[in-house]
């Protein structure tokens, strides 16, 4: 009966520590997602400066779907009031995402207006077939 009780109260120390662990990896996923004090001030700041300096007008409607983190990620950001709605929060890493990878779009631009350019002699063409 000793040698049960003492597994016992071993196996309770264990899920005691695991249970820690996982409070301690709560804490920092947190900490990363939704800073306190000074820092979530600041990144508060960092954010509404660079949302002044992108956003601009916002008159297109995009219409996304999020799997469940990236949507947690933005709602505790909008939570905190980082951003003051997820449509806002999404934008801004629309935007980020773009100028992070400028030099893609600059590739694909050029592409993208032949291609463009050649639709118009095609409909140009097609117009002048039905006219004829």
């Amino acid at each position: 009966m000793i040698q049960i009780r003492v597994l016992h109260e071993v196996e309770n120390v264990e899920e005691d520590k695991t249970q820690e662990k996982v409070e301690k990896k709560k804490k920092v996923v947190m900490a990363m997602c939704c800073p306190e004090g000074k820092a979530a001030e600041k990144l508060k700041e960092n954010v509404l400066v660079k949302l002044g300096e992108c956003m601009g007008d916002r008159s297109n409607v995009v219409m996304t779907r999020l799997n469940d983190d990236d949507l947690g990620r933005i709602d505790a950001l909008v939570e905190v009031e980082v951003f003051k709605s997820r449509s806002e929060a999404a934008a801004f890493f629309i935007k980020e995402g773009m100028q992070t990878r400028k030099d893609l779009f600059q590739k694909v631009m050029s592409t993208v207006d032949k291609i463009r350019e050649l639709k118009e002699q095609a409909r140009k063409s097609l117009v002048q077939k039905n006219n004829q």
